[in-house]
């Protein structure tokens, strides 16, 4: 791994590539790389390479450039493991993510050599496509609510028991709200 002793961007303000900064930082450590170090490292490679794109074209926002510095080098380290692929970076970040690379190889994860027990996890940690789509022929046809329309008649829906308590409590009702207004009247 490169020593990285400073980055003093020719081009760009400073808050730009804190941003830059910022976000990368974000990036790696929702990817679970939590070694400050390693991750400020890795940072300072990426912005070095941002910073020397940025000079050749300043119009472009430094986070922007961060950001594909950061997903280049992610392909390239993925590629050596998957080889080249379509949708390679989706399936190499499943892959980091099923079998938890930053935890069970903090320091190889994304710049170092790859351990074979490493690339063997990756390799077998089974993210595939599903299958094709398929237009279907559906022919459209009036929705049937059957009967979610039809009144329900009260008598059917509470039986003798269940009329008594309804019975019950509009009486206790009635009751309390005439003692209430008896009170306050």
């Amino acid at each position: 791994m490169a020593t990285v002793t400073g980055l003093l961007p020719k081009t760009g303000s400073e808050a730009e590539w804190n941003a830059a900064f910022y976000r990368l930082e974000d990036y790696f450590r929702a990817l679970r790389l939590v070694n400050k170090v390693q991750q400020s490292q890795i940072i300072l490679g990426l912005l070095e390479s941002a910073a020397a794109r940025h000079a050749l074209d300043p119009a472009e926002d430094p986070t922007v450039l961060a950001m594909q510095e950061a997903r280049t080098a992610m392909d390239h380290w993925f590629e050596g493991i998957f080889g080249p692929r379509e949708q390679l970076s989706v399936v190499g970040l499943i892959s980091l993510l099923a079998v938890d690379t930053a935890e069970k190889w903090p320091l190889t994860f994304p710049t170092g050599e790859i351990p074979v027990e490493l690339r063997r996890d990756l390799l077998e940690s089974g993210v595939r496509a599903g299958p094709n789509l398929q237009v279907s022929s559906m022919t459209p046809r009036p929705i049937d609510v059957g009967s979610l329309l039809d009144p329900i008649p009260l008598s059917d829906t509470l039986n003798w028991a269940g009329r008594g308590l309804a019975i019950f409590a509009v009486v206790i009702l009635a009751v309390v709200s005439i003692f209430v207004f008896l009170i306050k009247g």
